[in-house]
């Protein structure tokens, strides 16, 4: 037999069989799939701080010709429609 977790919450046991039955997976599933979920949300503020540093990194690369162009002038003609 593998690893073995017990739920000892009658609350948790009950959510967790709910969604099981609802996503027509086991309760070991339905635990791991909802855990997954929980360290995804949990990370994103990380993720979103990283998205940021590469962002700020790159703007520090641009010369200030670049960084003037208006790229809107590229996307879209003098009526606001796209190219």
């Amino acid at each position: 037999m593998g690893i073995q977790m017990n739920i000892k919450n009658a609350e948790a046991y009950k959510i967790a069989s709910e969604l099981a039955e609802k996503s027509g997976v086991g309760l070991t599933q339905a635990v791991l799939d909802a855990l997954r979920a929980r360290k995804w949300d949990l990370e994103k503020e990380d993720r979103v701080k990283r998205a940021l540093e590469i962002a700020r990194d790159m703007r520090a690369r641009m010369s200030p010709e670049t960084l003037a162009l208006d790229i809107d002038d590229f996307l879209y003609d003098e009526y606001g429609l796209p190219k």
